[in-house]
């Protein structure tokens, strides 16, 4: 093994890193991000439904449940799940499958597992989202600055990010626009800064926010003319016939252009593949093998492409830790840098951290008793930009 890694040097080369006004800057957070204030994480998010789901539908939910295998922890897996099912089932309402019978029932225990997902991942009175705010407000003072708009890339489904944005009065492009059913826009998704896509880029004074896992506010409805089309509507209740869209959601669609799931990948495939480029990771565990293979296939291609994640790590006993089948993506990527509470992977080397000297307090990211390295935790993170930046920008 290395020589013990430097915290304090860690935290310097990531400020440098981040002062830099010409390399292109992203983020992408997971749902630790959100898991910081109190939303809950997928597994508890799905045991939490299963739980208070209508007694209705318990039985369905059991058995659908019990179908997805190694994924029945997983309420994105399970909402699949159904919709294939319904699927299956087309108009009958005497079709039946895993316990589910008919069109109707179907429907209504869709919308039902919508409703709780809702209700438990939209932010309450007893939320604070202070950690958002304050990366907002670096975003604010920061993105004015830059020759490029910062672009924030989530797996997350609730509207944090965008509460905060709105509070700050942050302007923000998430791939919609309209009123009554705000609609996708494709082609201004995929726009760089170039004089080529001038006609539909959005101003470069606002951000971009691609959500790769869908939202709770993202419906699939049926238009005037019968089709399936997909829109944006925040406080919106989602009836039976409904489906809020959520990864990886069915590809029945009828409009001409891709799911914003899969546009906002290839938004993400895109956006890494050139120029210098650095990526910031918060919250992301390297569980989802869609966005790994464009991750290793981004930092393969493109050297001059940097990404820096900074791990919260698993509870083992009274500790946290990087799993070393995570570190091991560091060592075969040179320029993947991954800071956890207990090692790290830098310039392809792995190693524990040594604190030089006795930490002060201003020292947050460093937890002397445990010895681990903090900024993995999203409010840590948070606070460190504030911190470090606000006097200077």
């Amino acid at each position: 093994m290395a020589n013990p890694f430097s915290p304090s040097q860690a935290i310097k080369e990531l400020k440098d890193q981040l002062s830099s006004e010409k390399r292109k800057l992203s983020f992408l957070f997971g749902a630790g991000s959100s898991m910081s204030v109190g939303i809950p994480g997928i597994i508890e998010l799905t045991k939490k439904i299963e739980s208070s789901i209508d007694v209705k539908f318990s039985k369905q939910f059991e058995t659908l449940k019990n179908a997805c295998g190694k994924d029945a922890d997983i309420i994105e897996v399970i909402l699949n799940k159904l919709r294939t099912i319904r699927d299956l089932i087309g108009e009958s309402e005497t079709e039946v499958y895993h316990d589910i019978k008919g069109k109707t029932f179907a429907q209504e225990l869709d919308a039902a597992i919508c409703a709780k997902i809702s209700e438990f991942v939209t932010k309450t009175s007893g939320i604070k989202i202070e950690p958002h705010l304050n990366f907002v407000n670096w975003l604010f003072k920061y993105q004015s600055n830059r020759i490029n708009p910062i672009e924030l890339f989530t797996t997350n489904y609730d509207l944090l990010l965008e509460e905060a944005f709105e509070e700050r009065k942050l302007p923000y492009f998430d791939g919609f626009v309209g009123t009554i059913n705000p609609f996708i826009i494709p082609e201004c998704i995929e726009a760089e800064n170039t004089k080529q896509y001038s006609h539909v880029y959005i101003p470069n004074s606002w951000l971009r926010l691609w959500k790769i896992h869908g939202s709770i506010n993202w419906f699939l409805y049926k238009d005037g003319g019968g089709k399936n089309r997909i829109t944006r509507k925040t406080g919106k209740i989602c009836n039976a016939g409904e489906e809020l869209m959520i990864f990886p959601s069915r590809q029945k669609y009828d409009e001409s252009r891709r799911l914003p799931f899969l546009l906002f990948q290839d938004r993400l495939r895109k956006y890494l593949s050139q120029g210098e480029i650095l990526l910031i990771i918060n919250g992301y565990s390297f569980c989802d093998e869609h966005i790994n293979e464009i991750l290793f296939q981004s930092l393969r291609a493109n050297k001059r492409l940097a990404v820096t994640a900074l791990l919260y790590g698993e509870t083992r006993g009274a500790k946290r830790i990087i799993p070393e089948s995570v570190l091991k993506y560091g060592s075969e990527n040179p320029n993947l840098t991954i800071l956890g509470p207990d090692q790290a992977s830098i310039g392809g080397n792995i190693s524990s951290w040594q604190f030089d000297g006795t930490p002060k307090a201003d020292d947050f990211y460093w937890n002397e008793g445990n010895k681990t390295f903090e900024l993995g935790d999203f409010a840590i993170f948070s606070k460190f930009l504030k911190e470090s930046f606000y006097n200077s920008i």
